[in-house]
């Protein structure tokens, strides 16, 4: 009869060969602040060697991983519309009352100089992201339209030749209209075979942003992957191997009982 012991011993080297690291999570961050307009583009690398080293860890453990790389465009307005003036009087009529409690009516007129011009940033902002042999690319979807209103006193001469006193008040007055595509950018790519082979040959990965249209700036760049140390210990056999080799001792043992 087999021994209890031997099968024992032998299911426990089995498992032992079997057994891998667990898949480790990583991760690694760059904060940037560079500014791209259309048509350029810029070259950036990410190196992942310190945090695999601080995990125990080669790049030859990466087993598969994406990049992200955040965006974000502010409105670049220019004047699309040329300044108009526009030029009208209005009258204010207030009651002026002194120390002694006697009032009297005051008219007072404004002359207005009014502008109105508009500003807008009407180009979609596109960011493309490109590393090992794919891409992807996302626009700004954000649509603001606001107004202002400003103005000031230039100058003001007392009224002549009414009774009621009062005063001519000289006001220019700007109105501004601003119209713009803004907002943050987002591209996710998952690492494909270049890409994957490029980060596990040297624990660098190289990848492009490009302005497709319009001007943004790059905020932060983020690696996101998996690591695995796959590699068994050199004095355990491979498991196939030691399999074998079990169920050949275990089939010699019932040989021999079978003949006793």
């Amino acid at each position: 009869m087999v021994s209890k012991k031997f099968l024992v011993g032998i299911a426990a080297l089995f498992c032992a060969a079997s057994v891998h690291a667990a898949p480790v999570a990583l991760s690694s961050s760059l904060s940037l602040d560079n500014y791209l307009t259309t048509g350029l583009s810029q070259n950036l690398q990410v190196d992942v060697n310190s945090l695999l080293a601080g995990s125990g860890l080669s790049s030859a453990s990466i087993i598969s991983g994406s990049l992200t790389v955040f965006g974000y465009s502010a409105a670049d307005y220019g004047l699309t519309s040329s300044v108009k003036q526009l030029n009208y009087s209005v009258d204010r009529t207030t009651t002026d009352c002194n120390k002694q409690g006697k009032c009297k009516v005051v008219k007072d007129n404004f002359h207005v100089k009014q502008f109105n011009a508009k500003y807008s940033d009407n180009v979609v902002d596109q960011m493309e992201v490109r590393t090992g042999a794919t891409s992807a690319s996302d626009s700004v979807d954000e649509h603001l339209v606001s107004n202002t209103d400003s103005g000031q006193i230039e100058d003001k001469k007392k009224r002549t030749g009414s009774e009621n006193g009062g005063y001519n008040y000289f006001y220019n007055q700007d109105i501004n209209q601003y119209d713009a595509y803004r907002g943050d950018l987002s591209v996710e790519l998952n690492l494909d075979a270049l890409a994957l082979n490029d980060l596990v040959a040297d624990g660098i990965l190289n990848l492009t942003i490009k302005s497709l249209l319009g001007q943004f700036n790059i905020s932060d760049v983020r690696l996101d992957f998996v690591a695995q140390d796959a590699v068994p210990p050199a004095d355990v056999p491979v498991p196939t191997s030691l399999l074998l080799t079990g169920l050949g001792l275990i089939a010699l043992a019932t040989v021999r009982r079978r003949k006793a």
